[in-house]
This record gives C-alpha cells, structure tokens and sequence, in this order.
C-alpha cells in the first residue's frame, strides 16, 4: 500500500500525543464529551490506539445515575482482564460515583499502581441503592491489599448521603472515613461530608487541600495534635452539617498555625469573627473566600487585614458600605460572588459601585432585586461593566427572554462563560448567538430552563458558527 501523508502524520506519535495531551486537558470541562472523543481517536489507526487507550484509562468518568452500577461493574471487569492491563496501569484518576466498588478496590489497586486520586460515594438507605457491602467489616478494618493502596492515594473524595431514618446511624461510615484517611498517608487533597472527627488520631502532613462538613468536629486536645499536619494547607472549606456541633475549636487552632492558605471557604458555625481576624491576618496571600450566611462582622473581620491578592471574595447580603469598602481595599478584586446590599440598593449604590468595580471580571446576578431593579441592570449596570466581564452567572430567578439574553451578548465583549436560565425556543435562542458568533470568545455556556429544547440540528449550527465553544448544556 502506498504510504501518503496523511499516513505519515497520522503515524507520527509526537503529534497524537499532543492531540490527546489537548483533549485531556478538557476533561475537567467536559469529561463525557472527551471520553467519546477518546474512544473515537483510539479507532483512527493502531499508533493512535495505544496512545488513546493510555488517556482513555487514565480518568475514566461513569456519570451517576440508572445503571451506573452495572458500568462500573463492567469497568472492573475490564480492568482485570489481560488484554487492558497495559493500559488500565496508566490510571491515576478514578473520578466515579460508586455504591458497591469498595468491596472491588483490591482487584483495581493490583493492576492500577498509579492510581493516586479516587472519588467514593457512599449513599446511605435509598430505596434501591443497597448499602449492605458498605457495612461489612471490609470497610470498617481496610484489608491489607486496600490498605496498601490507599497508602499512594493523594486526593481522596468521600462523599456521604444519609436518609433521616431513627433505625439507621452514619457510625459505619465514620468508621469508614476514618479508616481510609489514616490509611492515606500521602493525601494531598481531601473532600468529606458529614465528617465526625471525634475519634481521628492522624492524619497526612502533605495535606493541602480539605474540604469537610463536621457532624462531630475533633475536641481542642484533638484540634492541637492534628495542627501540625495542616499547616501546609492552601485550600479550606469548612461547612457545618445540620444541627451539627460548631468547629470553633478546630477552626481557632487552624488559625494559629496555618501560614499558607489561598482559598477559604466558611459558615458562621465553623469559626469565629475574631478566628477569622487571626487567620486573615496570618495568611495575607489569600486569593479567594467565600463567606457563607455569615452577619456583616465576619465581612468587618476580613477587612480589618484585607488581602492584597484576594481576587474573588463572596460576602453574602451584607451592607452596602461594606460591598464598597471592599472594592476600595481589595485592588486585585476581579468578583464580589454573589454579594448583595442588605440596604440603600439605590441608583446612587450602583452608581458609586460602577465607579470602584474597574477591575471586576465576574458577576453573579441572582435576582434583578439585587441591582434596585431589572432596568438598573440592563440600562446601567450591563453597559458599563460589560465590556470587562469574563464570565456571568445567572440565578434561577429570573428567566432572560431573546431579546435580554442577545443585549447581554452584545453588551459583554470578553464574555467567555455565560451561565443563564432563559425562555424561549432553541431557533430563537441560536439566532441570539450568531449574532456575536464572530467576535465571540465564549468557552462555555450553560443554558436553563423548563421549556427550553434544544434539538441536534440547533446544536450543530451552534457548533459551526462558535467552533471553539467546548461545552454547551441546557
């Protein structure tokens, strides 16, 4: 046969490498779509279906919902069988939704040696989602095959789902959760809910990313021998589970000794106004917090020593001198999240905001209640922010018509995310887009709404005149 080439391309392994190394890069946006995009690259010649199925089996991704279990039975299966070892030993990331994988995670730890990041869902008491595995003694002792797995594992989501039953407790996941932190020695990232922590004893010092809602936070005693393995730490989310003891003590040791935080995330019932105070003061490289339901002094708190990084900061309805003080303080502010004035939400408010928020890049519009009115944000608020804005976030609320949605369009030259719940038929919602199809350098859009339908054919003219948008969801 005759080598042309376009042979000779399609067997150069540099370029396939590149080409998936691109469409991996995606995964986070859109994993399904890359997923299929994968398996389609892996039919195209034999050189491309070795580099594939190495990117294919590397994050495999199986969305949660009718007959996940049986897919992911079917993935076990796959990796245990002669002709995936190859491949399946390139895994380091195992993002599934999973009920029954547990009692499997001997037989994927063997022929995945780099597996080092794992999502478990624990669901709790659904009717038809069984959870007798998760209460065998496996998961409450960890055998030793498990263990030695879970030894290499640095990001590690545990997720727990629990129905209000008197007849069923979250003891067996506690212990569970526990068993696989202290097993994780080399944990980087952690994400868990209705976390008790009453009974931990270690836990890793690589760890620099948590993420947990207490049920039952550690005691003080507890809180001061942990410290010394948070303090490297860039990332903190502390939540508060429903009638749930407050984290006040864990939060005011973390406040004395971490020295590296980035990003937090915070209730009032997860740590103090003063707490707060030390641990803005102690971590001045902070680029985001999030302030969840918290009065007006936490936001006070923040400011007495406002980072000079932060970028996002997410203060909740709070008053609007505080909103402004923050924009004055803050010269890297790019997003207020969805901050709101609790009071003088007048033209004069939005007035003396449009003349601080000069480097605003996001905004969240929750209801038009927010901006005074409906027409204070098209007439006012849009013209003059939209030039700078990167990305827009719409709440439920208020659905934009054609009309609204195509004025948002035009008013946001450097709109690169859109996020909007909107009415109106596909065709109609189409033409709003190619009205900007040239000038656009939109990334992703996220349309929602009860009668919004969008057909094949309105995705493909989406597709043809907006090549580079990566996702497109309704």
């Amino acid at each position: 046969m005759l080598t042309t080439s376009t042979n000779r391309a399609l067997a150069l392994p540099e370029i396939v490498f590149e080409i998936l190394a691109c469409l991996e890069a995606q995964a986070e946006l859109c994993p399904q779509q890359i997923q299929a995009s994968l398996r389609a690259c892996s039919l195209v010649s034999r050189t491309w279906f070795f580099d594939a199925n190495v990117f294919l089996y590397r994050a495999p991704y199986i969305r949660h919902g009718r007959g996940s279990e049986t897919k992911v039975n079917a993935l076990v299966r796959t990796l245990t069988t002669t002709n995936r070892g190859l491949y399946v030993r390139s895994l380091s990331r195992c993002k599934l939704e999973l009920w029954e994988m547990f009692p499997s995670l001997d037989n994927l730890f063997d022929p995945c040696p780099r597996l080092s990041s794992i999502s478990l869902c624990f669901r709790s008491g659904e009717k038809g989602h069984l959870m007798e595995p998760f209460e065998t003694e496996a998961f409450r002792t960890l055998d030793p095959t498990i263990a030695q797995g879970m030894a290499h594992i640095q990001e590690l989501d545990l997720t727990s789902v629990s129905i209000n039953s008197i007849d069923k407790d979250d003891t067996t996941y506690a212990d569970a959760a526990l068993n696989c932190i202290s097993a994780c020695t080399r944990l980087h990232k952690l994400v868990t809910t209705r976390a008790d922590w009453s009974n931990i004893r270690t836990i890793s010092k690589h760890l620099t990313d948590l993420s947990i809602s207490f049920l039952a936070p550690p005691d003080l005693k507890t809180s001061v021998a942990l410290a010394p393995s948070l303090v490297n730490l860039t990332s903190l989310h502390l939540h508060h589970a429903p009638q749930a003891i407050p984290a006040h003590d864990f939060s005011r040791v973390l406040a004395q000794y971490c020295r590296s935080l980035t990003k937090l995330d915070i209730c009032p019932e997860s740590i103090t106004t003063q707490s707060l105070e030390t641990l803005v003061l102690h971590n001045p490289g902070l680029v985001s917090i999030y302030l969840r339901n918290c009065p007006d002094i936490y936001t006070a708190a923040v400011l007495k020593h406002p980072p000079q990084n932060l970028e996002f900061f997410d203060m909740g309805t709070v008053d609007s001198q505080l909103i402004l003080m923050a924009l004055a303080l803050c010269p890297k502010l790019t997003s207020t999240g969805k901050s709101a004035p609790r009071n003088n939400n007048t033209v004069e408010f939005w007035q003396s905001f449009l003349e601080k928020a000069r480097q605003i890049q996001e905004l969240h519009v929750e209801r038009w209640s927010d901006f005074h009115s409906k027409d204070l944000f098209f007439n006012t608020v849009l013209p003059k922010l939209g030039p700078q804005l990167v990305r827009i976030w719409f709440g439920w609320r208020d659905l934009l018509g054609c009309d609204e949605l195509e004025q948002v369009l035009t008013s946001c030259d450097r709109l690169q995310v859109l996020r909007a719940p909107v009415k109106g038929n596909g065709q109609n919602l189409v033409r709003c887009f190619k009205v900007v199809a040239t000038r656009s350098r939109l990334r992703e859009v996220r349309l929602f709404g009860d009668n919004v339908k969008f057909c094949d054919d309105d995705k493909r003219r989406m597709q043809r005149f907006l090549p580079v948008l990566c996702s497109f969801s309704t």
